[in-house]
């Protein structure tokens, strides 16, 4: 099995997909699936994840980058 590292741009990128609705790619490994399995499952999830990654409010951070 192959296996893939999320760094913190991975897991920043990952995050922003899912707020923006963008659905996971066909080449995602196995650990990224999971981590958006995880962060999909409640917002709580989404925030705590962001807040390790030092985004402190995922959807305002977001919005500002357009």
């Amino acid at each position: 099995m192959d296996f893939c590292v999320l760094d913190e741009n991975i897991r920043k990128n990952i995050i922003f997909d899912v707020i923006d609705g963008i659905p996971p790619s066909t080449q995602d490994c196995p650990e990224a699936l999971e981590f958006r399995k995880e962060i999909e499952i409640s917002n709580k999830n989404l925030e705590y994840r962001a807040e390790e990654l030092g985004i402190d409010n995922p959807l305002f951070e977001f919005a500002s980058q357009g």
